[in-house]
């Protein structure tokens, strides 16, 4: 069997068109990088119902809040860092794009932006934010236990007297 040696030339283009496609496709994230993970790739924070989350992105210059955002439980917030496309070389450098998608979704695109220092400058802080709380019930409340000593005699197998009587049946709702 005679072997082309255009095959392999061949092979490498369509991996390479293959790798190109799955890049184009849009960001990919995951929580902890995901197959490929690195410093310069998509952060993924999730934000559950038991530990909702708050996302703050401080200056650490002057200790101002950047940026705020509370994750809506079931969501994750995603954030990118672009070294060198701010909008001003020396207070903010870099900029983050950003996104909110449920935590189900693992790709999409990034298309909020904000300008922020540059990664010796700033300082990402996660709060965990307060959810609803367990409030008791109050102690003094009267229980429905349905039980049959405290049903009304009328409910009762025996029977008895109705709490209220009415003579005509045609009127049992009106007062």
């Amino acid at each position: 069997m005679i072997r082309s040696q255009t095959t392999k030339p061949v092979i490498y283009m369509l991996f390479a068109a293959l790798l190109l496609a799955m890049g184009a496709t849009g960001c990919h994230y995951t929580p902890g990088g995901g197959l490929f993970a690195g410093s310069g790739g998509p952060f993924t924070y999730d934000s559950t119902e038991e530990y909702p989350k708050t996302f703050v992105i401080v200056d650490t210059a002057t200790g101002e809040n950047i940026f705020e955002m509370h994750i809506p439980p079931g969501k994750s917030l995603v954030v990118q860092f672009d070294k060198g496309h701010g909008d001003d070389p020396k207070s903010t450098p870099d900029l983050m794009k950003y996104g909110v998608f449920p935590m189900s979704d693992t790709s999409g695109l990034l298309s909020s932006s904000v300008t922020v220092p540059g990664p010796y400058s700033r300082r990402i802080d996660i709060f965990l934010t307060e959810g609803e709380t367990y409030t008791p019930p109050d102690e003094n409340r009267p229980i429905r236990t349905d039980a049959k000593e405290d049903r009304p005699a009328g409910w009762t197998d025996e029977g008895g007297p109705r709490d209220e009587v009415r003579s005509d049946p045609m009127r049992l709702y009106d007062p």
